[in-house]
């Protein structure tokens, strides 16, 4: 009897050292000799789940060995949800490695000058950072402004143009923060100082600044744009500014008409004296500087020569001269466009610059 049980002993030994040596093969050893990269999508859910889908991607062969191993080493339950970039020639060690480092693929958005809500809605959008609607909502959402120390209705105006990287769990709260917070920065930074020289509020300057960047597509003409509109706010004249009725238009909005000019909304700077109630674009660093420091000038009218530059004027008889040149005769369109100065700025004047 006592030799049945020496035998049954060294059975079982041999067999947990086998597993042993069979667990360790399987847990270190590369599943494949392929070198190249696969991105993979760990969601929330049980850590079975993510095991099934590392075995069905071809990254493991053993979901179950695989499990039971991660539990034994207390690491399963470090895995962070996230997208991850792996290599086929890992071992399952090596992949949980990368499943609990927490570093998620990143994924680069690049958000213009004058860019509005809806066009950054876009782009995350195309790019599958967010759901386009409900982070155009959130955006929109008063609360959610001044959670995030923004005392308007909006976020319009403050979400800082800039590259910037963000994981498909990101999530819009995150990005709208993060956005925020790089406005602020550049603006306590770089602008509120000349703002409280000038007097201006702060929705006043990202206003202001909104109506520069998107008024002209030549960097240099900011400083001068901003002047036209400097002078015709202290004179009390309307700053008849194209790209703010088209913002404040319902429907399409790719084309402005004299309907348009007179129908009265809360951003047609045709019908109404002073700034419109809010910013139409989120304007970047140097439309903001524009906007508290404007070149000394006595200009009150600018009109587009068709390459998005434009000719400014002191006076309505020069300012009609230049409309006639420029925009009533039709050969001083032909073969011009703004994009042959800057191809992503849009250019905002019209004949009815007044």
């Amino acid at each position: 009897m006592r030799k049945l049980f020496i035998v049954v002993l060294i059975i079982a030994g041999t067999i947990s050292t086998a597993e042993i040596i069979r667990d360790s093969l399987f847990f270190f050893s590369p599943n494949s000799t392929d070198s190249s990269l696969k991105i993979i999508l760990v969601e929330p859910g049980h850590f079975t789940k993510t095991a099934e889908m590392l075995f069905k991607e071809g990254l493991i062969k053993d979901p179950r060995r695989f499990v039971l191993i991660s539990k034994l080493l207390r690491l399963s339950s470090s895995v962070k949800v996230g997208e991850y970039e792996v290599r086929m020639d890992m071992s399952p060690f090596q992949m949980l490695r990368v499943l609990t480092s927490g570093k998620s693929v990143l994924h680069a958005v690049h958000i213009p000058e004058g860019y509005n809500i809806d066009q950054i809605a876009d782009d995350l959008a195309e790019k599958k950072l967010v759901v386009r609607e409900e982070f155009v909502k959130l955006s929109r959402d008063p609360h959610m402004a001044h959670l995030l120390g923004i005392s308007e209705k909006t976020l319009e105006g403050y979400l800082y143009p800039e590259t910037y990287s963000f994981t498909h769990f990101t999530g819009d709260r995150v990005i709208l923060k993060t956005m925020v917070d790089k406005f602020k920065e550049v603006y306590n930074r770089e602008i509120k100082f000349g703002a409280d020289k000038q007097n201006m509020s702060l929705h006043d300057v990202v206003t202001l600044a909104s109506i520069v960047e998107k008024e002209t597509g030549a960097p240099e003409e900011r400083p001068v744009i901003s002047s036209v509109f400097h002078n015709r706010l202290r004179l009390g004249m309307k700053l008849q500014s194209d790209p703010t009725v088209i913002y404040g238009k319902v429907g399409d909005k790719k084309n402005i008409t004299r309907k348009d000019l007179v129908t009265s909304t809360p951003y047609n700077t045709y019908t109404l004296k002073g700034l419109p109630t809010g910013p139409i674009c989120n304007p970047g660093k140097e439309a903001l500087l524009a906007a508290i420091e404007p070149v000394e000038s006595k200009y009150l009218y600018f009109v587009s020569m068709n390459n998005g530059n434009h000719v400014f004027s002191k006076t309505y008889v020069e300012h009609q001269k230049a409309v006639l040149k420029y925009q009533v005769d039709p050969r001083a369109r032909q073969g011009k466009s703004w994009r042959d100065r800057l191809k992503k700025k849009a250019n905002g004047s019209s004949e009815f610059k007044q």
